[in-house]
């Protein structure tokens, strides 16, 4: 690992329309649309039962569905973390724990092992999605909650697999939101708005899952920041609601998508707003509109120059969906957390008037982001 870098920590059913004309079903696993923890089963051996939304009831809820991830590539083998979201054997793990694998391999808390298919894979948001074989008869999946509504300082539950020790728990707090951290690809635009945790993860912890308190799962560990290649308490875990239309539209097509409306920007800070007019005001200056993309459709227009402290003559956006816009995480976030083809409402400030423009979002093109 590079002295003090993001460092990658891997080596070491519901069926329903998805939208259109109704004609073409698929599988969706349940947990991508549900948001409820399943009912706790009976506490195992007598014991007593732990306290309802303890560590240790989410401890023992969750772990059966959590595996370690055995690969084998043409020139090593290395391993990461995965977890189950339904009971046909879909899971998640993160890309670069499953890149050039030739062999993947799963284990259960019971020791049980499985093969695993890759069923698509996602550099951008470091996603993969795996198809395991067989699955442990009564094995709960885990239920994937929302990132949106974390709060600074709410406690977390990391489960993993760190230098092969399976199932490691480790406690922590969401450190810090709306961090960006670097995309497997090298994609420029990174991924935005993960979660800091304190949560200590280390090298397997990969592809693991970063719980709240009702035991749903609320990002995908994926990077520490290290300056010994260690954890120092500054892991990243991929916010769950990016995850989960990616991992939709991978099972459904084999292929991940990402909404896109074709803008750059950047928040508006205080002073830029007083001297355009929007004192009080908080949201994002549009700086670039791709001809593209559906922002250009609904005629928005990007401030000029780009890299002027205070772009003029462009749009602001102040608001989406009728909720205010903080800043760009808040419209990053309500982007990525969509699926493609779905609609968003934004409200725009332009020479001190107020619009309001429907946008459809469509999938990012290959190149947006990359260079050469």
């Amino acid at each position: 690992a590079a002295v003090g870098a993001l460092v990658a920590l891997g080596v070491a059913s519901l069926t329903g329309d998805l939208g259109g004309d109704g004609t073409r079903t698929v599988a969706v696993p349940q947990a991508l649309d549900a948001t409820g923890a399943p009912p706790a089963p009976p506490a195992a051996g007598g014991a007593a039962p732990a306290a309802a939304g303890s560590v240790q009831e989410i401890v023992r809820t969750a772990s059966p569905a959590v595996v370690q991830v055995e690969v084998v590539t043409d020139t090593a083998a290395q391993s990461g973390t995965g977890f189950l979201i339904d009971g046909q054997g879909t899971a998640l793990t993160n890309a670069h724990v499953v890149a050039d694998a030739e062999t993947v391999e799963v284990e259960f808390q019971d020791l049980s092992t499985s093969t695993a298919e890759v069923v698509g894979s996602d550099p951008d948001i470091d996603l993969a999605v795996l198809r395991i074989a067989e699955v442990p008869s009564g094995t709960r999946p885990l239920p994937l909650g929302r990132s949106g509504g974390l709060s600074v300082g709410e406690p977390v539950v990391a489960i993993g697999n760190p230098f092969g020790f399976a199932r490691t728990v480790t406690t922590g707090v969401v450190s810090a939101l709306g961090r960006k951290i670097e995309a497997p690809s090298g994609n420029s635009i990174g991924i935005p708005n993960a979660i800091q945790t304190d949560a200590a993860i280390n090298q397997g912890n990969s592809g693991g899952p970063l719980l709240d308190m009702r035991g749903r799962v609320v990002g995908i560990n994926s990077q520490i920041y290290s300056r010994g290649g260690g954890s120092d308490g500054v892991g990243f875990a991929v916010p769950v609601d990016t995850i989960r239309p990616v991992a939709r539209s991978i099972v459904a097509t084999g292929r991940a998508q990402h909404a896109w409306i074709g803008i750059t920007g950047r928040s508006l800070t205080p002073e830029a707003a007083a001297a355009l007019g929007a004192r009080g005001r908080t949201g994002v200056v549009v700086v670039g509109v791709d001809p593209r993309g559906p922002a250009r459709e609904a005629g928005m227009r990007p401030g000029r120059p780009a890299d002027a402290a205070v772009p003029r003559g462009g749009d602001l956006i102040v608001a989406i969906d009728g909720r205010a816009a903080r800043g760009m995480d808040d419209v990053t976030a309500a982007i990525s957390s969509r699926a493609v083809g779905e609609r968003l409402t934004l409200t725009l400030l332009r020479d001190g008037k107020e619009r309001t423009v429907r946008v459809t979002l469509e999938d990012r093109p290959a190149d947006v982001g990359r260079s050469g």
